[in-house]
C-alpha cells in the first residue's frame, strides 16, 4: 500500500492520544498532571510505525546527536523567538509585567488551598516559595532544557518531524507544510480539557481565534521542520521545541495576562515574521535538499 508507513502512523497517533485524553478526563484533576506524558504518544506511535510499518525503518531516522553549535544556535533563536512572544502580549496589551513573581506565586496558593493543601508545605526544607520560583525560571531557560525537557521534546519531533514531515514531503512538499500544520494543531486540542489555562477565550473569541492560531501552527511547524532538515538532527529539533516551551513557562511566572485572545494573536504574528524572515534570508531553500528528486520540490 502506497503511503503505508504515514497511514499507520496517523492511526496510531489517533488511537492513543483519544484513549490517553479519555484517561485524563476520566482521573479528573489528577489529569492535568498526566498531560506532559500526552507528548511522548507521537515518538511511540513513530516507533512502532518505523519497526512494523516502514520498509526503511530506521535509516532515515536522523537520530544522530548533531552539533553543539546548533544546539547554542538554536537555543538562542528559540529563546528570541520566546522573547518576542512576549513582547509582542506587551505592545497589545495582553497583560502586565509583575517582576516580583508574587502575583503567580498567589495563583498556585490558590490551586493548592483549592486541593486541601498548603503550597509551603510541598516545598523542600529551608526552601521559600520565591526561590523555588527563581530556581524555576533560570532553570527553564537553561538546564531544564536537557532534562527533563528533551524528552517531551523528542516525543513530540520523533513523530511529527522525524517521521510525518518527510512521508508527507514526498507526496509534496506544500502538503508537509500545511496539513502537517493541521494536524499537530488539532493534536493539541484536547489538552485543552484537561489542563487549566490562566484565561480561557470567550466562545466568540475562540471563534475569531480559529483561522489565526492555524496559521500561527503552521509557521510554528515550518520552524521546527527548518530546525530538524538544516541539523539533520532530531535531538537539535526537539532541544529547539522545547527552548520555546520552558521559555514560555519561565517568562509567564512574571506575566500576569489578562486577554487570552489579544495574546494568542501576538504569539501568530511572532511566528510569521520569522517564517517570513526566514524565507526572505533564503533559509527556506534548504528544504529544496531534502529529497533526491529537486525537480518535484516547490519553489519556496
Amino acid at each position: 500500500m502506497k503511503h503505508k508507513s504515514l497511514i499507520a502512523f496517523l492511526v496510531l497517533v489517533t488511537l492513543q492520544s483519544g484513549g490517553y485524553v479519555a484517561v485524563m478526563k476520566l482521573t479528573g484533576q489528577i489529569g492535568g498532571y498526566l498531560a506532559q506524558a500526552y507528548m511522548l504518544i507521537p515518538a511511540l506511535s513513530a516507533l512502532v510505525t518505523r519497526i512494523f510499518f516502514d520498509e526503511r525503518k530506521f535509516t532515515d531516522a536522523n537520530l544522530r546527536l548533531g552539533h553543539l553549535k546548533h544546539y547554542l544556535q538554536f537555543w538562542l533563536f528559540s529563546l528570541g523567538i520566546t522573547v518576542l512572544y512576549f513582547v509582542s502580549y506587551t505592545v497589545l496589551g495582553a497583560g502586565q509585567w509583575d517582576f516580583t513573581g508574587n502575583t503567580f506565586l498567589a495563583n498556585l496558593s490558590q490551586q493548592f488551598a483549592a486541593t486541601g493543601q498548603d503550597m509551603n508545605d510541598t516545598l523542600p526544607p529551608g526552601m521559600t516559595p520565591q526561590t523555588m520560583l527563581l530556581i524555576f525560571f533560570i532553570g527553564g531557560l537553561t538546564v531544564f532544557n536537557i532534562l527533563p525537557g528533551m524528552i517531551t521534546g523528542f516525543g513530540e519531533e520523533f513523530g511529527w518531524r522525524g517521521l510525518m514531515f518527510p512521508r508527507l514531503y514526498e507526496i509534496h512538499p506544500w502538503m508537509a507544510f500545511v496539513l502537517g500544520g493541521l494536524i499537530w494543531y488539532a493534536w493539541h486540542l484536547p489538552l485543552a480539557l484537561v489542563v487549566p489555562q490562566q484565561v480561557l477565550p470567550s466562545p466568540s473569541e475562540q471563534a475569531i481565534l480559529i483561522i489565526p492560531m492555524v496559521i500561527g501552527a503552521i509557521c510554528t511547524f515550518t520552524y521546527l521542520a527548518y530546525v530538524y532538515v538544516k541539523t539533520r538532527s532530531v535531538f537539535v529539533a526537539a532541544f529547539a521545541h522545547i527552548v520555546m516551551n520552558n521559555a514560555s513557562a519561565s517568562l509567564g511566572y512574571l506575566f500576569v495576562l489578562r486577554n487570552q485572545l489579544l495574546a494568542n494573536l501576538g504569539t501568530v504574528l511572532v511566528m510569521v515574521i520569522v517564517v517570513a524572515l526566514l524565507h526572505a534570508t533564503g533559509q527556506l531553500r534548504i528544504f529544496k535538499t531534502f529529497v533526491p528528486d529537486k525537480e518535484s520540490v516547490v519553489e519556496l
